[in-house]
């Protein structure tokens, strides 16, 4: 920055890089050569706050203000509904309300690490505010808000082990029966949700997406898994399932293509399980009234994905872990991890050792 005069007259210069990196002169006059440098300083300050208003961030961005660039941004690229609502309620119901008005100068790694740690009781909940913040300062990091990845060195949130356990069938039977029981006192269906459920191992979300025209096919008695109910503000039917793996066929045993077929005969709306209205069904009311038909019996608590399980452990018991998985439409080792129950196997070889306490005599 530079003072002169121009006819007399005090004036400041100084040149700047705009936002597309050309350099630029300004100038600005002043009362006094001292004023002309503070109005051209208040000038320049303007000028690039115009250039972080058209979508950069900067040090001074706040942290809710980068979580709202970045999900902007990945609901540009195409990220499903239920990822952004994942994501979305991470932001809003832990990011925001704890950190979201730090500036992005501000968020040292310090103290990103220790909003992670003060959740660290919640594994999930942890896990997802710092996969949310590891992506985000990234995003900062592309804008030149921040020099480095400050959420890339906190703690690393690990999931505890998880020992499946599973419903027998005499288990699953039972609520089957306490679902009919529910049914006739209350507008559910909860029965025959549970025989299709059993059936396919599919999750609620899709099992409540299915259409007659597009997802089942009758003569050759199969259904065909094509999508998800997202609650996004509003319930929609995304057009993919959670994974490309869950896009699958699957053949329907005889007692449900039959309860299917009874049911298309009756059926007034293009969905497979409507609600009364002949919308979507909301998949949290039909989990309630599931809790509801559960309260004060042996399986409260029990829920939808329980099934998914028993399921996922009856094939891979019958017919391998392959299949167990291609039901489910998981990779072979999720499927084995998380949803299938471990048999106890006992080592035999008391034959082979018992030869040591032989005498050769």
């Amino acid at each position: 920055m530079t003072r002169s005069t121009i006819d007399g007259r005090p004036v400041a210069v100084a040149y700047y890089r705009d936002s597309t990196g050309r350099r630029r002169k300004m100038q600005r006059f002043g009362k006094t050569p001292a004023n002309a440098e503070t109005v051209l300083l208040a000038a320049l300050r303007a000028k690039l706050a115009e250039g972080e208003a058209d979508g950069l961030l900067s040090p001074t961005s706040t942290v809710e203000e980068l979580a709202s660039a970045w999900l902007a941004e990945r609901k540009l690229k195409g990220a499903p509904a239920g990822t952004i609502t994942t994501y979305r309620n991470s932001i809003t119901g832990q990011i925001v309300p704890a950190i979201g008005s730090l500036r992005l100068r501000e968020a040292t790694t310090p103290r990103l690490d220790r909003f992670i740690r003060d959740r660290m009781d919640r594994v999930s909940t942890a896990r997802t505010a710092r996969t949310v913040l590891v992506q985000m300062f990234s995003l900062a990091v592309r804008h030149g808000a921040v020099p480095k990845n400050y959420a890339a060195d906190v703690i690393s949130v690990s999931a505890k082990k998880r020992v499946v356990k599973v419903m027998s069938e005499n288990d699953i039977r039972a609520m089957r029966a306490l679902f009919r029981e529910y049914d006739r006192t209350h507008v559910s269906e909860l029965y025959e949700l549970a025989q299709m459920l059993t059936a396919t191992g599919a999750r609620i979300g899709e099992t409540l997406a299915l259409r007659w025209e597009d997802d089942v096919d009758l003569a050759q008695g199969v259904v065909y898994v094509s999508g998800t109910l997202i609650d996004d503000g509003k319930l929609i039917r995304q057009g993919h399932p959670k994974s490309d793996l869950g896009n699958r066929g699957l053949q329907l045993p005889p007692t449900v293509l039959a309860m299917l077929t009874q049911r298309r005969v009756n059926a007034e709306y293009p969905m497979v399980f409507p609600s009364a209205t002949g919308t979507y069904r909301w998949p949290a009311n039909t989990r309630r009234q599931w809790r509801q038909a559960l309260v004060d019996t042996p399986y409260e608590g029990k829920t939808p994905k329980d099934y998914r399980k028993a399921v996922a452990t009856h094939l891979a018991r019958k017919v391998g872990t392959k299949a167990a998985a291609e039901q489910l439409g998981h990779s072979e080792e999720i499927t084995k991890e998380f949803y299938v129950e471990r048999q106890a196997e006992v080592a035999d070889f008391a034959g082979v050792i018992e030869t040591l306490f032989q005498s050769s005599e």
